[in-house]
């Protein structure tokens, strides 16, 4: 017999790994800590997730999901390349600034290779925007030709840097400033030659 599950029940023990995940450290939450944190027995939370790991992978993707739902609402067509890495890179600081226990757990995930390989494919799908975005940057010349993983990494780690100072500093106008000078550093990497669209002082 297929038990029917709770999806709200499912998100409360998403919730509840997450807040603990970000507290304790993901090694050391056990499941137990979590069924506790939802306010149900352990034995209820393996019917939704038979094992910790598999609670870690659902939460990078459904993550994943909002973060993607976050971005479809300001990517527009027919923008140019580099306003199309503004609207990346502006929504992205700002939705982990809206949601920062999740920056600090996919931090945590990432840099002890937690997440299974399978799951780091399928959120590849999740970011097909910015793929598209560096080949129409190839096509038309105004991106260097590095490789896709490459400028992936780079953007990443410049978002990485930017939102530690920005944890920080939480003066807004400053902030704002600290996030377009971020941008400047980032898009004068990967830009390829001159002109208006390509200029360094980069409105953000």
């Amino acid at each position: 017999m297929v038990r029917n599950l709770n999806p709200e029940k499912r998100e409360k023990f998403l919730n509840a790994a997450l807040k603990l995940f970000v507290e304790n450290g993901v090694q050391n939450t056990t499941t137990a800590a979590i069924a506790q944190e939802a306010g149900t027995a352990a034995g209820t939370l393996f019917l939704y997730f038979p094992t910790k790991q598999a609670l870690i992978n659902e939460l990078v993707l459904e993550i994943g999901r909002q973060h993607l739902a976050h971005m479809q609402t300001l990517l527009k067509p027919k923008r140019s390349v580099m306003d199309t890495f503004i609207a990346i890179w502006q929504g992205s600081i700002h939705w982990f600034l809206e949601n920062q226990h999740a920056y600090l757990f996919l931090q945590q995930v990432r840099n002890a290779n937690l997440i299974d390989e399978a799951i780091v494919q399928q959120t590849g799908s999740f970011f097909i925007y910015y793929y598209e975005a560096i080949q129409r940057g190839h096509a038309e010349g105004s991106i260097k030709q590095l490789p896709l993983e490459m400028i992936g990494e780079y953007l990443y780690q410049d978002i990485v840097a930017v939102m530690n100072i920005l944890r920080v500093q939480t003066e807004p106008s400053l902030q704002k400033e600290i996030i377009r000078q971020g941008f400047e550093i980032f898009w004068d990497g990967i830009r390829k030659g001159t002109g208006s669209d390509q200029s360094s002082a980069v409105e953000v």
